[in-house]
């Protein structure tokens, strides 16, 4: 949605060399650009030159966007000819690629890669996805006059003439915002150079559409007056900082206080997945980590939100196949595997592009998409405003398509502004917050019939379920008919009128950063190193 103080993405994340060579007018990234070039001597006085060999141009990093071409990925260039193939091209096409180096030989163009933060070697410029604008091909809003849509946020990515990954500050958009206030349709247009996309976006007609009935439940009593820090003090054996660990080697166990449930270590996740350089020289397009917030998981697969701060909107979503990659250790050693392995292995994990996650905790994923709802970790839960909900595909990680919606206690009047939800198939999702006002946990379900969603509030908890902290997890169990609600060490089990069923209470001094059911299991990802952790109980009403 549109915000006055929406932070958009890094300027920085094109790298061109003294730029007007490439034909692009807004050259960023051109600090360290130097070009060498080799070439046969010759005897004779012409002035005449031979054409070199092979030239090489450097940059800042940048980053691309592959595609499923075929095309080898070579150690070196070598008088104008690629040198020993390291991997096919292909086996990269979902990974997140950054590049620093360009070779210009007389029978191509090669970009040195870095794939998931690690170095591998040069591949011909014809694999990027180049002059493209990745949009989906619609954009459902709810009516609502305390809403615009920034158009921006359809955009997955765009690329350039070389696959360079554009900030979306630089593309001309026909639209700067989209009024929600009355029902209509409009034809959005996206250039940048000679690539061009169009969206059809379209606010819905309905008046009744996020109007409910939140007074006539009522609050079920609960005086468990659970407790947690408000700072973390734990964290994985080897993680001291964002930029000072070292793998893991052990796996961890943590048992509640009244034995309830016992998690253990399912896989420790990369702290990044982008080239390790000091934050403050890095941008947020190109770097992937190193804040999880949230999980879903889907037919064997983990995915995780990451934000690269705290005080932005957008970051990545990463899917681990963890069908095939059962190791729990080996996901930290992305720079030391071999090769091989490493072209394996990094077939099971995809990335998504630099899109808008809000703060990433309100996550869901069915059989063919992931769902995230990109809100504004400082909009106030009362606010009568509209959230986007974006449909992300899970075979390329780009988004499919965004409703937003919206949840009025009757009128615009008392609003209902959610943090914290899971999508449990493609119509329905469940959301809670807390009501200050009224000292109460709320529980929302959202049913959609075509594009509209529709609230209903199922129950309430009275008081907050912990003190000092907000939800950081919200997961429910189909099979039970139950809610588990996260706050650092703690976790409740709650039905959907809002009785709590169970509370589990642990000790890691780590953040819980997002649950989810999956196989009748519980997972929660920790903080302070990302680490998935399974129950070994099944879940029970």
């Amino acid at each position: 949605m549109k915000y006055k103080n929406k932070i958009l993405t890094a300027t920085s994340a094109v790298a061109l060399s003294v730029g007007l060579l490439m034909g692009y007018s807004n050259p960023v990234f051109a600090t360290n650009s130097k070009t060498t070039a080799k070439a046969d001597k010759t005897k004779d006085s012409s002035t005449d030159k031979k054409e070199p060999v092979q030239t090489s141009t450097s940059y800042d990093l940048m980053v691309k966007v592959g595609s499923n071409r075929n095309y080898g990925v070579y150690k070196s260039i070598k008088n104008g000819e690629p040198v020993k193939k390291l991997a096919s091209a292909s086996d990269y096409q979902y990974a997140h690629i950054q590049s620093d180096q360009r070779i210009k030989t007389q029978h191509g163009t090669y970009w040195r890669i870095y794939v998931n933060g690690r170095k591998v070697g040069y591949v011909n410029q014809n694999w990027f996805t180049r002059n493209k604008i990745a949009v989906p091909k619609t954009v459902s809003l709810v009516r609502n006059s305390h809403s615009d849509f920034a158009p921006e946020d359809a955009v997955s990515y765009v690329t350039n003439h070389m696959g360079t990954v554009i900030p979306t500050q630089d593309i001309t958009i026909s639209e700067d915002a989209i009024d929600c206030s009355e029902p209509g349709t409009y034809k959005v247009k996206y250039s940048y150079g000679s690539a061009k996309a169009t969206v059809k976006v379209t606010v819905r007609k309905s008046t009744k559409e996020g109007v409910a009935d939140a007074d006539s439940v009522q609050a079920k009593p609960f005086s468990g007056d659970l407790k947690s820090w408000k700072t973390y003090y734990g964290s994985s054996s080897n993680y001291v900082t964002k930029t000072d660990f070292a793998p893991d080697k052990s796996k961890h166990s943590y048992t509640t206080d009244n034995s309830n449930m016992t998690f253990k270590t399912r896989y420790f996740q990369p702290v990044l997945l982008s080239v390790a350089r000091d934050i403050k020289d890095d941008d947020y397009i190109n770097r992937v980590g190193h804040i999880p917030e949230g999980i879903a998981i889907s037919d064997g697969w983990l995915y995780s939100s990451l934000l690269s701060s705290t005080k932005i909107s957008n970051g990545h979503i990463v899917g681990y196949n963890l069908n095939h990659l059962t190791n729990a250790f080996n996901g930290q050693y992305l720079l030391d595997m071999s090769q091989k392995e490493f072209n394996s292995y990094v077939k099971n994990i995809k990335v998504s592009p630099y899109i808008p996650i809000g703060h990433g905790q309100a996550m869901g994923a069915t059989d063919k998409y992931i769902y995230v709802v990109n809100y504004d970790n400082k909009t106030l839960y009362k606010s009568n405003r509209s959230e986007e909900l974006l449909q992300i595909r899970k075979s390329d990680m780009c988004i499919n398509k965004i409703w937003t919606f919206k949840c009025w206690n009757g009128s615009d009047s008392e609003g209902r502004y959610f943090r914290n939800g899971v999508v449990v198939d493609d119509h329905k999702m469940y959301t809670t917050l807390y009501n200050k006002q009224k000292d109460q946990t709320e529980y929302w379900k959202f049913n959609r019939k075509g594009d509209n969603w529709y609230p209903t509030m199922l129950g309430a908890t009275k008081t907050g379920i912990v003190s000092n902290t907000y939800t950081q997890g919200f997961a429910y169990d189909p099979k039970n008919g139950n809610f588990y609600l996260a706050f650092n060490d703690v976790i409740a089990k709650i039905a959907r009128d809002g009785e709590v069923k169970d509370t589990y209470q642990f000790h890691t001094g780590r953040e819980i950063e997002g649950i989810a059911v999956s196989n009748n299991r519980l997972y929660m990802n920790l903080a302070q190193r990302a680490e998935l952790l399974e129950s070994t109980e099944k879940l029970t009403k």
